[in-house]
Formats: structure tokens, sequence, C-alpha cells
């Protein structure tokens, strides 16, 4: 139920500690409990830390011995075949060399198109 409304010039004496009283031994209990609470809470998450770390650890070891595994492989077939893998370097060199004359040539033409109407303004 709703509180009823107290009249303005009564003074109403408050079960609550103002800010100008100590704090009752309510108010150090309270306290207390929370600064355990919070402890039990940090040991808990330093746990779930570790268990994440190690599991964090576990994957990455697997993950670096799977790719130490492949480059080995493909040294190996490096090894095995150096014609194609020239070949290879170099097709993927040649197709990389097209695509950047490509945008070297389109960014060129918007240059140009700017240098051109700066000239024509300045004539």
């Amino acid at each position: 139920m709703a509180e009823p409304v107290r009249n303005l010039k009564t003074s109403v004496k408050s079960n609550s500690p103002s800010f100008d009283q100590e704090p009752g031994e309510d108010f150090n209990v309270e306290i207390a409990t929370l600064r355990s609470e919070i402890a039990d809470l940090r040991e808990l998450l330093a746990e779930k830390t570790g268990l994440a770390y190690d599991r964090i650890a576990e994957r990455a070891s697997g993950a670096a011995s799977y790719v130490q595994q492949e480059a080995s492989s493909v040294a190996g077939t490096i090894r095995e075949h150096p014609a194609a893998t020239t070949t290879l370097f170099t097709l993927i060199g040649a197709i990389g060399f097209a695509i950047g004359y490509v945008v070297a040539t389109a960014s060129s033409e918007s240059k140009q198109a700017w240098y051109r109407r700066y000239l024509n303004d300045r004539l």
C-alpha cells in the first residue's frame, strides 16, 4: 500500500542514519558481508580465468603444431618440384603486376582529369 502523505511542518524521525551520524552496527556488518562476497567473486574469476588460459594454451599449441606440419609438407613439395614452384611464383607475380598496372592506370586517369581542370581554371 502507498504510504500516507505527512504534514511538512512536523518533524519525522527516520530509522535510517543520516550523514552527520556514525553508521550503526548493521551498516558495518553489511559492508563486511559485501567484502567477503567480493573476495569470493575474485577467487571464482581467478579460477575461471586459469581454466580459460589452459584451454587457450592447449589450442594454441595444437595450432602451432599443425602449422609446422603443413609448412614442412609445403617445403618438401617445393624441394621435389622446383620447376613447378618457380612457374607458380612467376605466374602469381605476373597476376599481381597486372592488377597493380590496372589500378595505377585507373588512378592516373583521375589524376590527369584533376590536373586538366586545374590548368583550365588557371588559363
